[in-house]
């Protein structure tokens, strides 16, 4: 007999025995335990038939809004947002990126930007939809885009663990970025014809780890049980090293290609900017230990704008000074100087209304950029030449970035540098992000210079490619060989680690349901 069935026949029979004191009648105890079986059964069905309905509640909630929305701004403005107007095209294209996002997501565990990015090529293929008709939109889009994604990685950022881990965290966030920007710079000029300064503006981009795209996983892992390496904080803030140098070098070399100030003034800023940057955006989230106060009764929605609107601030402010990279630089230090000072005054690093008020924003933002994204991506005959070249290039430059990602990990095991290696694998959200600059700017500048216009062409569609292969294989790498290659040795480890999983916070799991 089912050991199940046993403990139920068991169980009946001690009801029926405290009910009288006669012996168990067998077949009331059948007849019992039928009935906690269907009971189960019905506890189930209606669990998964809750569920369901809440989920599709939700979503109809979002119908409702979302046809709402679009009623009101066609009564505000008219056909341009009527079924064949250009603004109701772009709405369009953000609607189906996030839904398939959603889709992908639930069928495959995949991360929902690579259904957007093959949202925005498709649009574009079919002649839905062209971003290079809205280039002053895009352009804007696009000093929005980092200020969401930057300062929600730095709120996690940990300023004690930096310190006492600097070697390893500045190793790892500078070594394997910067030989695969040079070895980038080396491949676009020898094998694809370009520029010095335009094969280091794609080296810059190109080399971007996205850390955000595994953090879920990475959190899986936490801290080791004996606590002697905290891998969500190395991976965090080595990763937003990377992501701080790949901004700020950037914004350098592009403000200094497409600026028309004098030599000087362009050496000038191009020493200066990063350093301002991080000065500009320390000092401004020093303020947050002073304003607002703890004790207003508003605390918590002035401390958002606080951060909030100060990255805007600085981004845009910048840019029109023409210091790029300046203000990327500024909102990591900003945020990151903030966090710290809240969580002297109670609140928990990454577990606080900011760091979910920043990935709320960005779950929105999301689709928007990676759809926008990919429809500047044109697919035709000629390309293939490049597209060739270009999987050569990715082999070359992801293996120099794995292999030096593996050396300056000194202190680490043979599984462990190779877990790093699966996380330092994918590129996307600072890729996608910057990518068509260049396309924007000739365009708003109305340049008739092709040359110029095809390395930005070409800069894209390398980028585009890079984000498409490299996201599926290291995502689905780190999630499958994680467990594995970090798995505990002892019986106290695994006991221990599970206590730890078992009381930690799942804040970072909260990227995956926005």
């Amino acid at each position: 007999m089912d050991e199940h069935y046993r403990l139920l026949v068991g169980r009946a029979s001690r009801e029926n025995a405290g009910g009288d004191m006669q012996s168990p009648d067998p077949i009331s105890d059948t007849i019992k335990v039928d009935k906690v079986f269907i009971e189960n059964d019905h506890v189930r069905k209606q669990s998964w038939f809750t569920t369901i309905k809440l989920q599709f509640i939700h979503y109809l909630s979002l119908g409702f809004i979302g046809i709402l929305t679009w009623g009101l701004l066609w009564c505000a403005f008219d056909d341009d947002w009527g079924w064949d107007g250009k603004w109701f095209r772009l709405g369009t294209v953000a609607t189906v990126a996030w839904a398939s996002g959603l889709v992908l997501q639930e069928l495959t565990t995949l991360p929902p930007l690579l259904a957007a990015l093959l949202t925005g090529i498709f649009a574009r293929h079919f002649g839905f939809l062209d971003m290079r008709d809205y280039s002053q939109i895009d352009a804007f889009l696009r000093k929005i885009y980092p200020v969401i994604i930057l300062g929600k990685g730095s709120l996690a950022w940990d300023m004690d663990y930096m310190k006492k881990n600097w070697k390893q965290v500045v190793s790892l966030g500078t070594l394997p970025w910067s030989a695969e920007v040079v070895v980038m710079a080396l491949c676009s000029h020898y094998f694809l014809g370009f520029p010095w300064l335009w094969g280091f503006l794609l080296g810059s981009v190109y080399s971007s780890v996205s850390c955000p795209v595994i953090m879920p996983l990475i959190q899986r892992h936490g801290t080791k049980p004996d606590k002697s390496q905290n891998w969500p904080q190395l991976i965090c803030t080595a990763g937003g090293t990377d992501t701080a140098l790949s901004v700020g070098v950037f914004g350098l070399i592009f403000s200094f290609m497409f600026s028309n100030a004098s030599d000087l003034y362009r050496y000038i800023k191009a020493g200066l900017a990063l350093l301002a940057g991080a000065a500009l955006g320390g000092g401004w989230g020093m303020l947050a230990r002073l304003v607002p106060h703890a004790r207003d009764a508003y605390v918590t929605e002035l401390r958002i704008l606080f951060v909030l609107v100060g990255g805007l601030f600085a981004n845009f402010f910048t840019s029109a000074l023409g210091w790029g990279g300046t203000g990327g630089i500024a909102v990591l230090a900003c945020n990151a100087t903030a966090a710290r000072q809240w969580a002297r005054k109670g609140w928990k690093l990454n577990q606080n209304p900011a760091a979910t008020a920043y990935r709320v924003l960005w779950s929105a933002c999301e689709p928007v950029l990676f759809a926008y994204t990919g429809t500047f991506f044109v697919i035709h005959g000629s390309m293939t030449d490049t597209m060739l070249l270009g999987l050569g290039i990715l082999l070359i430059t992801l293996t120099t970035r794995l292999l030096t990602a593996a050396i300056v990990c000194w202190n680490l095991s043979i599984k462990e540098k190779l877990f790093i290696c699966c996380a330092w694998i994918p590129k996307s959200i600072v890729e996608a992000v910057l990518c068509p600059l260049a396309i924007d700017t000739l365009i708003m500048k109305n340049s008739d210079d092709d040359h110029q216009m095809k390395y930005a062409e070409d800069l894209m569609r390398l980028v585009v490619q890079a984000i498409l292969i490299t996201t599926p294989i290291g995502y689905l790498l780190t999630n499958h060989l994680g467990p594995v290659l970090l798995k505990s040795k002892s019986k106290n480890d695994k006991d221990l680690e599970s206590q730890m999983q078992a009381s930690r916070s799942s804040s970072f799991n909260e990227d995956i349901k926005l």
